[in-house]
Parts: C-alpha cells; structure tokens; sequence
C-alpha cells in the first residue's frame, strides 16, 4: 500500500505533458488519478497560461484579508530578504574594517553560507508549511533570527560570524521566507503575480532601509548598537507577520495528514519533461549571479575609488552604501511591475526577458566599467545599479510564480522549497568563487573584479537558455501564447 506522502505526490509523468502545437492546456491530468480533474477556479475568467488548480478550490484574490496576507509576507520577506540584500554592507564594514587580515574569499564563506541557510532550511519547511501552516514556523524563524542578529552585534572573531549570522540568522531566514511567501498562493490565484510582487518588495524595501540606516548608524553609534538597531527594526516586522500571514487551503489529505506528510521527495523532478529540473537549474544559475552584485557593488566602489581604509564610511566612500540602495530601490519597482506583466503576459515569458536585460547590463555596463580604469566617470557604474536592480527584482518575484505553475497549491510549498534547497548550494558557493577569482587576476583597482562579473553574465547566459527550454517544450515554440 503507497504511503501517505506517496499519495499526495504527482507520479512520474502525471503532471506536465509537453505539445506541439498552441493549445491552451499543457499541463494534464492523467485519466484515472483518485483526485478531481484540474481545472480553472470557477470564482475567475480563465486566461490562457496553463496552471494546476483543483477545480473544488476558489481564490479570494482580493479582501481585507487577503491583503492582510500580504502585508504580513511583505513584512517577513524584509526581516529575511531585506538582510540578505543587505550583505553589501556587511561585508565592506567587515571585510574592511573588523575581519581586514582575512582574504576576500575567506570573508565571502561568510556570506555564502548566509546564503545555504536562507534556502537550504526550506527542503523541510515548505512540506511543514503544506501541512501544518505557517504560524509555528514564523515564530520559530523570528527567534531564530533575533537572536542571530543581536549576536552578531559583538562578533569579533571568523568563526563568530559563521554561528551568528551565517548559520543562526541564515537559519532564521529559511523559517520565515517559505511560509511568507506561501501564504499569498493560498489566497490569490490570478492575481498571485501581482500580490508575490508586492509581497517581494519586501526584499527591495529592506534591501533600501537598511544599507542606509547603517550608513547614518555607524558613525554616530558604532557597528554593535547600530546591528542592535537593526534587530530591534526587525522584531517589529517579524510580529507582523506572525500576526497577519496565513494559510487557507486545506492539506491534500485534511484531517489525515500526518507527519509523513512533511517529508520532501525528490520524484517532483521526474515530471517526464524536465520542467521542474531545468526550472531549478535556471533559478540555481539566476541565484548564483544575483549574488555577486549585491555583495560586492559597495567594495567595488570604494577600489573603483581609490578610498582609502580609514574612509569606509564617510565622505565619499558613503556613496558605496548608496549605491546599494538605488539597486534596491530600482528593484521594488521591478518586483511589482514584473508580477503583474507576468500576470497579463505569462511568467515564463516574462521570465525570459528579464533574464536578457540582466544579461545585458551585466556585459554591456558592468563589464567595461571594470576593463576600463582610465574612465573617471561613473555613469556606467550607475546606469547598471538602475538596470540591474530593476531587471533582477524583476527574476526575484517571477520565480515563485513560474514554479506555482508546475504544481498544485496544496504542494506548493513542497516544491518552492524543494527548488529553494537545490539554489542553495548555488548561493553558498557563489560569493566565495567570486572572491577567489578577485585574486586570481592579478590586478589592482577595478580591474580585479572582471572576472567576478564575466562569471556572472556568463551564469546569466545559462539561466537564461534553461528558461528558454522549458517553455519551448512544455508550450511549443509560438511566443505569442501566454505562459
């Protein structure tokens, strides 16, 4: 007799079908599943991209309550994500400042691993979440990182910061994402681009405030009370959320879900198409590149620069910070706007662009700012912060949504989680490689970084032709179908 956890799971090849022709419908059904046959949630007109929905569950999209939802998801993606796209900061105080005997590769493991943890954590959080809700899990990832980043107020040693911030605080974030994030697929369905992408600016929202508070901070009151500060900011958000984020519909087997329940399996990748693998591995190639700017965009600066190690913080190196403020800020607004063109247009579509122009701003601005040191302008280093960070919000808010579209709700956060946890060993070994490829060209200045930025257009390039598969094959080569 097949387990509880086998019944609840897609067999092999029951999920996603590819055609060859426009159809509407590429996601099947096989006949004779013990479940209803899928179809469009009867509360809404249905449009043409084709996600499961089963056909005994409506979606709100819409309400106080609804909204509430997301309010409390946008408050726990910025107790989370709004750190981790805070890692610049960090890690030009720390590299420069705290750790500045230890080499750069050294110092990213710190930041890599911060990485792991955020995402790592979700291959069982999101079958917890699919069976038991999000409350018990927020509440265990905002202790979890409190206490991490209250810790990390008196680090002083390496070995310090990997327990409090990498692995503690990393854990925390893992806790509060996935249930944040699913929540908001309980409650909106057509709809769901735009909410995740209001939800996510949570992320570009925190990724603004904090790098700018600190900067303020950290002359006035040191690196210990300005941390301190930070935490005090994100206990209020993470009581939001708590507060306001859950779930409403039902396990796959109700009253009968048990803790077999929670367990992942890894057959969500046997789909017969390769949807879900190739899926994975553009979101792990997406993640792998996303990480190398936000972390280092403020210590390029500051070498761009020239600034010396006594000015990490004043004058002119504040611009550094700022900097990493106007990527964040660019981001909100591609999140948002991202989420509902992929609503109108389809998410893969959508997908598919975004990751050109990251691509774009990467070798056609980033790269040449660092291959050119004669150049004293920094009008190309600006017109990349803008155009990343708006293009790169953009990937963050479509790959939840792209990943709802090959499965069900109620395994939802079965497979963003499990997804999650195979980017992860992508983000722990991002920073680190990068760190080691700034000492392995043996340049000075700016022009140490173009081996870290080549390495991340070229993990663009891969993300972008993994997304291109899969939508040719699950929906034929006709971009003029929405999905």
């Amino acid at each position: 007799m097949a387990s509880a956890t086998e019944e609840s799971l897609p067999r092999a090849n029951d999920v996603l079908k590819p055609i060859n022709d426009d159809t509407d419908m590429s996601v099947e059904k096989v006949h004779g599943s013990s479940h209803p046959p899928l179809e469009r949630a009867p509360s809404r007109p249905s449009p043409t991209d084709p996600a499961l929905v089963d056909a005994n569950i409506t979606y709100p999209e819409g309400g106080l309550q609804a909204w509430l939802v997301v309010l409390g998801a946008f408050c726990g993606l910025t107790a989370s994500l709004g750190i981790y796209n805070s890692t610049g900061v960090f890690e030009a105080y720390i590299s420069r400042e705290i750790l500045s005997e230890e080499p750069p590769s050294t110092v990213g493991w710190i930041f890599g691993i911060y990485s792991f943890m955020t995402f790592f954590g979700g291959v069982q959080v999101g079958p917890t979440f699919d069976a038991k809700g999000p409350r018990g899990l927020l509440i265990a990832g905002s202790v979890c990182t409190l206490v991490g980043i209250f810790v990390l107020s008196i680090c002083t040693d390496y070995y310090q910061f990997i327990l409090a911030f990498s692995i503690l605080a990393g854990g925390g974030s893992s806790l509060l994402l996935t249930p944040a994030m699913g929540s908001v697929a309980h409650w909106f369905y057509e709809r769901r681009g735009l909410a995740s992408g209001i939800a996510f600016t949570g992320g570009g929202f925190g990724g603004v405030v904090f790098p700018l508070m600190m900067q303020s901070l950290l002359p006035q009151i040191g690196w210990a009370w300005s941390v301190r500060v930070l935490g005090f900011i994100v206990l209020v958000l993470c009581i939001i959320s708590v507060v306001f984020c859950r779930s409403r519909v039902p396990p796959r087997n109700g009253p009968r879900t048990t803790w077999r329940d929670t367990l992942p399996d890894m057959r969500i990748f046997m789909d017969g198409t390769g949807a879900m693998s190739l899926t994975t591995a553009g979101i792990f190639l997406t993640d792998l590149a996303y990480l190398v700017p936000m972390t280092y965009v403020p210590s390029y600066y500051l070498e761009r620069q020239d600034l010396p190690q006594d000015r990490t913080l004043t004058g002119d190196a504040a611009f550094a910070y700022q900097l990493l403020a106007i990527i964040n800020s660019a981001s909100c607004v591609g999140r948002f706007i991202a989420g509902d063109l992929g609503d109108r247009f389809g998410r893969y579509n959508t997908m598919i662009v975004s990751l050109t122009l990251c691509l774009i701003s990467v070798g056609c601005f980033f790269l040449p700012d660092s291959l050119v040191p004669e150049t004293p302008s920094i009008a190309l280093l600006i017109i990349f912060t803008i155009l990343f960070g708006f293009v790169s919000g953009s990937n963050v808010s479509l790959t939840p949504v792209c990943l709802g579209q090959l499965c069900e709700t109620q395994e939802y956060g079965r497979y963003y989680a499990t997804c999650y946890t195979m980017v992860s060993f992508g983000c722990l070994i991002s920073i680190p490689i990068a760190g080691s490829l700034l000492d392995a060209t043996g340049s000075t200045g700016r022009q140490r970084y173009w081996g870290a930025i080549a390495y991340t257009g070229a993990s663009y390039l891969g993300a972008l032709l993994c997304f291109i598969w899969v939508r040719v094959r699950v929906k034929g080569s006709s971009w003029r179908t929405k999905w």
